[in-house]
């Protein structure tokens, strides 16, 4: 479910995001993906949350959606699609 849009002023990693602790301790999957990544090229993206269940648990899923939609809400976060 989208749940806002990328901002490359929030979003972009930190210049010396590379040579840090975190990025050292990644395994090489999680660096290749964070090398990927340009906040730049992606602003105004939708960024979404996938919310998944067990086999024939749709309920359990919708009410999970649910929760995330009004805990966005309670936080002043509501998605509105952009037109393109």
């Amino acid at each position: 479910m989208p749940v806002t849009f990328v901002d490359k002023k929030v979003d972009s990693l930190p210049i010396d995001f590379t040579s840090g602790p975190e990025y050292a301790h990644m395994n090489d999957i999680s660096r290749a993906l964070h090398d990927l990544y340009n906040a730049d090229a992606m602003n105004g993206l939708p960024v979404g949350v996938q919310v998944i269940g067990r086999r024939l648990e749709e309920e359990k899923v919708l009410a999970g959606m649910k929760v995330v939609k009004e805990a966005l809400a309670a936080s002043g976060t509501v998605f509105t699609p952009k037109e393109f």
